[in-house]
């Protein structure tokens, strides 16, 4: 009798943690060809909004905390190859959201959202079609794109390419002139302008 009953409790718990195991092991590898990246990813559900949070924190304290995060996309971007263009549109579309707690800095918010949703059409009007999105991710797990990035086609990056390049110097333009009107924050749009306009320099090296 206490055989019997040992074996059942056995089978018991074999059957609670299976699921577990074949969830385990049914995890997708990452893209071996571009190890910053991982596999194609659809769904944009809670994760997201986790890494969001992650990645920035708190929403931006002080204008001062701006140049940092656009300084930082060089970096976060510069391995994207393909997914470049749209690395920068997903990095721009999360800085301006935590900008939202800054006071008088609603026009350098909506010339960044105006970037990033260019920079994205741009992805999709040169798509490579046969190539997956995927999320961009450091290796050490310390940063994660809170979207999955789409490829431009090879074939059509460099006229992909210097269309960002435009995109991003009417941005630093339009920056530029909203100096000349914000007295006491001309400086600081100066910086967001010419931080901003430092990313033509990694578009062109890719």
């Amino acid at each position: 009798m206490n055989l019997l009953r040992v074996v059942l409790l056995s089978l018991s718990v074999t059957v609670l943690w299976l699921p577990q195991s074949a969830q385990a092991q049914t995890s997708e590898p990452e893209n071996p060809e571009y190890p910053e990246y991982s596999a194609p990813e659809e769904s944009e559900g809670r994760s997201g909004d986790f890494d969001l949070e992650r990645e920035n924190g708190p929403k931006l304290n002080t204008p001062d905390e701006i140049i940092p995060h656009l300084a930082a996309m060089r970096g976060r971007c510069g391995v994207a190859d393909v997914y470049v263009i749209d690395c920068l549109a997903e990095r721009l579309e999360v800085l301006e959201k935590s900008m939202s707690g800054l006071a008088r800095y609603g026009e350098a918010r909506r010339i960044l959202r105006d970037t990033a949703v260019q920079l994205r059409q741009i992805t999709q009007d040169n798509l490579d079609q046969n190539r997956p999105r995927a999320r961009m991710e450091a290796v050490d797990g310390s940063f994660r794109s809170t979207r999955p990035l789409s490829a431009v086609s090879a074939a059509q990056k460099r006229r992909a390419i210097s269309q960002a390049v435009a995109v991003l110097a009417e941005a630093e333009t339009q920056l530029l002139r909203s100096a000349d009107a914000s007295l006491g924050r001309a400086l600081h749009y100066q910086q967001i302008a010419a931080a901003l306009g430092s990313n033509k320099v990694l578009l062109r090296s890719s």
